[in-house]
């Protein structure tokens, strides 16, 4: 036996596997972003309590908009009341 022609290697199975999936995976979750009627762009930062998407205004274009720290927990449901219309970033809500 030489060490540099090791005999001791296995081999392996090699033999072929089909796998078939019997199920189609779960669509992934994709995150929600509206724009406002003045053109603030809101993205979603996680869920309320209740489930519904929480939204934050990173950039709002009136300065006297920004806060600083966690603000009101943002739906799109209150978004459209204060300031809708919104659509989502690709086209129509």
């Amino acid at each position: 036996m030489s060490i540099t022609l090791p005999t001791n290697i296995p081999t392996g199975d090699r033999r072929t596997y089909r796998v078939v999936f019997t199920a189609s995976l779960p669509p992934a979750p994709v995150a929600l972003v509206l724009v406002d009627r003045d053109g603030d762009v809101w993205r979603q930062a996680g869920v309320t309590a209740e489930g519904e998407p929480h939204m934050v205004c990173d950039s709002p274009q009136a300065p006297e908009d920004a806060g600083e720290g966690p603000s009101y927990p943002w739906t799109p449901s209150a978004i459209v009341v204060w300031f809708g219309p919104v659509r989502t970033l690709g086209g129509a809500a």
